[in-house]
């Protein structure tokens, strides 16, 4: 059942629609107001799917990854998905004022309870972006944070330049797309909730790249 009628579908960029710069200037993060629009229809989709396991991969906390995963977002036939990823993709052309902009991989994750992501960049990737759909419970400094740590950002350097000391999270609530470099090393904490905590992600280059993208579990643990 379609998600939207002529009426009422979102607009893939909405003319308000701004991009701000964080503490790092190669990061950048965007709100999209009209999420209750289509969020719902979207977390319901990604929930039911997780339930199939011809098409989910699900990552056990020892491999330093939880959580499920379902990837190649457009072949999912759901609009709210088709949305996002079309605006994931306008990010990236208007923030490197690009015409062409190639997919590498697209996935969400769903987080339960113990779930996290070690820390790690993303191979063969030009820009990474992710989508904050659900936090799960009310998010605490311990549980469930995406966060930087690279010795090449400033801001995680804190006490000398080129030494990472200080991890550090961008202030990220539902509804909020973020764009970080693809070589930034970042992590997600352990989630304490008990609802699931889901995102969407996608791994972008201006042109495309040669071979295969590497899915999680054809990395070594640790790098995932």
């Amino acid at each position: 059942m379609a998600e939207f009628n002529d009426l009422d579908t979102p607009a893939v960029w909405p003319a308000s629609q701004k991009l701000q710069r964080w503490k790092d200037p190669n990061i950048v993060i965007s709100y999209f107001a009209d999420r209750a629009s289509f969020e719902p229809a979207l977390k319901k989709s990604i929930l039911d799917r997780t339930e199939d396991a011809n098409v989910t991969r699900a990552y056990e906390q020892t491999d330093g990854i939880g959580s499920y995963k379902l990837f190649d977002l457009p072949s999912w036939g759901c609009p709210a998905a088709q949305l996002l990823h079309d605006r994931a993709l306008t990010m990236f052309r208007k923030v490197f004022k690009s015409e062409t902009v190639d997919v590498d991989l697209s996935w969400s994750s769903v987080y339960r309870k113990g779930d996290y992501c070690l820390p790690h960049s993303h191979p063969r990737t030009y820009a990474g972006v992710v989508y904050m759909l659900d936090l799960g419970d009310p998010p605490s400094d311990e549980s469930g944070m995406f966060m930087f740590a690279d010795p090449r950002m400033p801001i995680c350097c804190r006490e000398q330049p080129g030494y990472m000391s200080t991890p550090c999270a961008p202030l990220l609530t539902p509804g909020t797309m973020i764009m970080f470099p693809g070589q930034a090393v970042h992590c997600v904490t352990p989630y304490l909730g008990t609802q699931p905590r889901i995102t969407l992600s996608w791994n972008l280059n201006r042109e495309a790249r040669t071979g295969e993208a590497l899915k999680p579990e054809s990395r070594p643990p640790g790098q995932r």
